[in-house]
Protein backbone atom coordinates (compact mmCIF):
# COMPACT_ATOMS: atom_id res chain seq x y z
CA UNK A 1 0.00 0.00 0.00
CA UNK A 2 1.06 3.24 -0.92
CA UNK A 3 1.19 6.34 2.04
CA UNK A 4 -1.45 7.78 -0.29
CA UNK A 5 -3.31 5.22 -0.10
CA UNK A 6 -2.99 4.68 3.61
CA UNK A 7 -3.20 7.94 4.24
CA UNK A 8 -7.30 8.70 2.60
CA UNK A 9 -8.11 5.65 3.85
CA UNK A 10 -9.66 4.76 0.78
CA UNK A 11 -10.87 1.83 2.22
CA UNK A 12 -13.74 3.21 3.91
CA UNK A 13 -14.76 4.42 0.10
CA UNK A 14 -18.10 2.89 -1.31
CA UNK A 15 -17.49 2.23 -5.06
CA UNK A 16 -19.73 4.75 -7.36
CA UNK A 17 -21.50 3.46 -10.24
CA UNK A 18 -18.38 3.28 -12.25
CA UNK A 19 -18.76 -0.32 -14.63
CA UNK A 20 -17.54 -1.81 -12.04
CA UNK A 21 -14.57 -0.23 -10.98
CA UNK A 22 -13.07 -1.32 -7.81
CA UNK A 23 -11.33 1.43 -5.25
CA UNK A 24 -8.06 0.29 -5.84
CA UNK A 25 -8.36 0.79 -9.59
CA UNK A 26 -10.02 4.26 -8.72
CA UNK A 27 -6.98 4.79 -6.57
CA UNK A 28 -4.72 3.88 -9.43
CA UNK A 29 -6.65 5.88 -12.06
CA UNK A 30 -6.37 9.03 -9.27
CA UNK A 31 -3.06 8.76 -9.10
CA UNK A 32 -2.40 9.00 -13.02
CA UNK A 33 -4.65 11.82 -12.97
CA UNK A 34 -2.34 13.25 -10.50
CA UNK A 35 0.71 12.65 -12.98
CA UNK A 36 -0.89 14.89 -15.67
CA UNK A 37 -2.14 17.25 -12.99
CA UNK A 38 1.69 18.12 -11.99
CA UNK A 39 2.85 18.71 -15.47
CA UNK A 40 -0.16 21.12 -16.25
CA UNK A 41 0.20 23.07 -12.89
CA UNK A 42 -3.77 23.88 -13.19
CA UNK A 43 -5.35 26.34 -9.99
CA UNK A 44 -8.83 25.99 -11.06
CA UNK A 45 -10.41 22.15 -11.42
CA UNK A 46 -13.60 21.08 -12.48
CA UNK A 47 -14.39 17.24 -11.44
CA UNK A 48 -17.44 15.92 -13.77
CA UNK A 49 -19.31 13.32 -12.38
CA UNK A 50 -17.30 12.94 -9.61
CA UNK A 51 -19.29 10.14 -7.93
CA UNK A 52 -17.79 8.96 -4.17
CA UNK A 53 -15.13 12.05 -4.87
CA UNK A 54 -12.09 9.87 -4.53
CA UNK A 55 -10.45 11.38 -7.51
CA UNK A 56 -11.12 14.73 -5.92
CA UNK A 57 -9.75 13.54 -2.92
CA UNK A 58 -6.26 12.52 -3.92
CA UNK A 59 -5.64 15.89 -6.19
CA UNK A 60 -6.37 18.08 -3.11
CA UNK A 61 -4.09 15.26 -0.98
CA UNK A 62 -1.81 15.71 -3.19
CA UNK A 63 -1.81 19.58 -4.16
CA UNK A 64 -3.78 21.37 -1.19
CA UNK A 65 -3.55 24.58 -3.37
CA UNK A 66 -6.01 23.22 -6.12
CA UNK A 67 -9.23 24.86 -5.94
CA UNK A 68 -11.34 21.80 -7.05
CA UNK A 69 -15.08 21.95 -7.64
CA UNK A 70 -16.81 18.89 -7.85
CA UNK A 71 -20.15 18.07 -9.17
CA UNK A 72 -22.67 15.17 -9.44
CA UNK A 73 -26.25 14.81 -8.95
CA UNK A 74 -25.93 12.19 -6.01
CA UNK A 75 -29.38 10.80 -5.93
CA UNK A 76 -29.93 7.54 -4.87
CA UNK A 77 -26.89 5.75 -4.78
CA UNK A 78 -24.74 7.87 -2.44
CA UNK A 79 -26.26 10.90 -0.20
CA UNK A 80 -24.17 14.39 -0.26
CA UNK A 81 -23.83 13.66 3.43
CA UNK A 82 -21.70 10.72 2.63
CA UNK A 83 -19.20 12.64 0.02
CA UNK A 84 -19.03 14.95 2.61
CA UNK A 85 -17.76 12.50 5.02
CA UNK A 86 -15.28 11.13 2.84
CA UNK A 87 -13.67 15.08 2.24
CA UNK A 88 -13.97 15.76 5.65
CA UNK A 89 -10.05 16.46 6.02
CA UNK A 90 -10.02 18.82 2.76
CA UNK A 91 -11.61 21.90 2.02
CA UNK A 92 -13.90 20.78 -0.79
CA UNK A 93 -16.55 22.08 -3.20
CA UNK A 94 -19.35 19.83 -3.69
CA UNK A 95 -22.35 20.70 -6.59
CA UNK A 96 -25.19 18.91 -7.23
CA UNK A 97 -25.64 19.71 -10.59
CA UNK A 98 -24.23 18.31 -13.73
CA UNK A 99 -25.20 20.25 -17.21
CA UNK A 100 -25.34 22.42 -17.91
CA UNK A 101 -22.63 23.77 -16.10
CA UNK A 102 -23.05 26.58 -13.12
CA UNK A 103 -19.91 27.98 -14.35
CA UNK A 104 -18.51 31.29 -16.31
CA UNK A 105 -17.17 31.27 -19.64
CA UNK A 106 -13.04 30.00 -19.77
CA UNK A 107 -13.15 29.79 -15.99
CA UNK A 108 -11.01 26.40 -15.79
CA UNK A 109 -7.49 25.34 -16.15
CA UNK A 110 -7.81 21.59 -15.61
CA UNK A 111 -11.18 19.78 -16.36
CA UNK A 112 -11.38 16.14 -15.74
CA UNK A 113 -14.23 13.52 -16.33
CA UNK A 114 -13.56 9.97 -14.76
CA UNK A 115 -15.51 7.53 -16.24
CA UNK A 116 -18.51 9.31 -16.92
CA UNK A 117 -19.45 9.66 -20.76
CA UNK A 118 -18.93 5.60 -21.63
CA UNK A 119 -22.78 5.73 -21.26
CA UNK A 120 -23.92 9.39 -23.07
CA UNK A 121 -25.49 9.12 -26.30
CA UNK A 122 -23.49 10.51 -29.27
CA UNK A 123 -25.66 13.66 -29.63
CA UNK A 124 -26.20 14.12 -26.04
CA UNK A 125 -22.10 13.43 -25.40
CA UNK A 126 -21.22 16.40 -28.34
CA UNK A 127 -23.80 18.87 -26.65
CA UNK A 128 -21.95 18.04 -23.60
CA UNK A 129 -18.21 18.40 -25.21
CA UNK A 130 -19.32 21.69 -26.42
CA UNK A 131 -20.29 22.34 -22.94
CA UNK A 132 -16.74 21.80 -21.35
CA UNK A 133 -15.61 23.33 -23.84
CA UNK A 134 -17.38 26.44 -23.04
CA UNK A 135 -15.74 26.85 -19.52
CA UNK A 136 -11.80 25.23 -20.17
CA UNK A 137 -9.71 28.10 -20.37
CA UNK A 138 -7.77 29.27 -23.75
CA UNK A 139 -4.73 27.01 -23.63
CA UNK A 140 -5.92 24.44 -20.73
CA UNK A 141 -6.84 21.24 -20.65
CA UNK A 142 -9.62 18.32 -20.11
CA UNK A 143 -8.42 15.10 -19.36
CA UNK A 144 -10.87 12.09 -20.43
CA UNK A 145 -10.69 9.11 -18.37
CA UNK A 146 -13.10 6.43 -19.96
CA UNK A 147 -13.32 2.82 -21.09
CA UNK A 148 -11.06 1.80 -23.77
CA UNK A 149 -13.45 0.17 -25.37
CA UNK A 150 -15.16 3.38 -26.27
CA UNK A 151 -12.15 5.12 -27.13
CA UNK A 152 -13.92 6.83 -30.22
CA UNK A 153 -15.87 9.16 -28.18
CA UNK A 154 -13.63 11.35 -27.96
CA UNK A 155 -14.17 12.38 -31.42
CA UNK A 156 -17.04 14.28 -29.69
CA UNK A 157 -13.77 16.21 -28.09
CA UNK A 158 -12.39 17.05 -31.18
CA UNK A 159 -15.34 17.95 -32.74
CA UNK A 160 -16.20 20.46 -30.09
CA UNK A 161 -13.01 22.23 -30.93
CA UNK A 162 -10.22 20.34 -28.46
CA UNK A 163 -6.89 19.26 -30.11
CA UNK A 164 -5.92 15.52 -28.26
CA UNK A 165 -1.92 16.21 -27.01
CA UNK A 166 -1.91 12.56 -25.35
CA UNK A 167 -3.56 9.07 -25.26
CA UNK A 168 -2.48 6.77 -23.25
CA UNK A 169 -4.50 3.43 -22.10
CA UNK A 170 -3.40 1.08 -18.98
CA UNK A 171 -6.00 -2.15 -17.87
CA UNK A 172 -8.75 -1.53 -20.29
CA UNK A 173 -8.65 2.34 -18.90
CA UNK A 174 -8.24 5.14 -21.42
CA UNK A 175 -6.63 9.12 -20.54
CA UNK A 176 -7.13 11.58 -22.95
CA UNK A 177 -5.53 14.85 -22.71
CA UNK A 178 -6.94 17.33 -24.66
CA UNK A 179 -6.50 21.18 -25.09
CA UNK A 180 -8.24 24.22 -26.05
CA UNK A 181 -6.36 25.95 -28.51
CA UNK A 182 -6.94 29.49 -28.23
Amino acid sequence: MSSLFESIKSWEFRPYRRMGVTIDEEMFYAKLLGKFASSLNPSRVLDVGCGNCLFTLVLKTSFPELEIASLDLWNDEMTVAEVKGYLKNVDSNLIQNLFPLPFRDDYFDLVYAPLYFYNVTRDRREELALELFRVVKPRSFLVIIDLEIVRNLRKSFLKAGFEERTYYANQGVFFSLMEKRG
